[in-house]
């Protein structure tokens, strides 16, 4: 009788202990917390058409020029020859 006393008063002291450690959780943060709010992106206004480019496109090749294109070497402009948009 008395190793089941001295279990049920460990069991209810253990709980006692334990009870309060996961009543005081902190209560969960704002969303103006822990979001980024700055710098503010700029707005992209899409294409004319479904085959222009977003406002904010950098144009690689537009069938006219290799203006955008350099060597990854020596950062040279591109040498290739365009003709007949392409």
């Amino acid at each position: 009788m008395r190793i089941q006393d001295s279990k049920l008063l460990l069991f209810t002291t253990l709980i006692a202990l334990t009870v309060p450690v996961f009543a005081q959780q902190p209560a969960a943060p704002k969303p103006q917390d822990t979001e980024v709010w700055e710098p503010v992106p700029k707005i992209v206004t899409p294409g004319a058409s479904n085959a222009a480019p977003p406002s904010d496109a950098i144009v690689l090749f537009d069938g006219k020029n290799l203006d955008e294109w350099v060597s990854a070497q020596d950062k040279s402009p591109a040498k290739w020859i365009v003709a007949d948009a392409y």
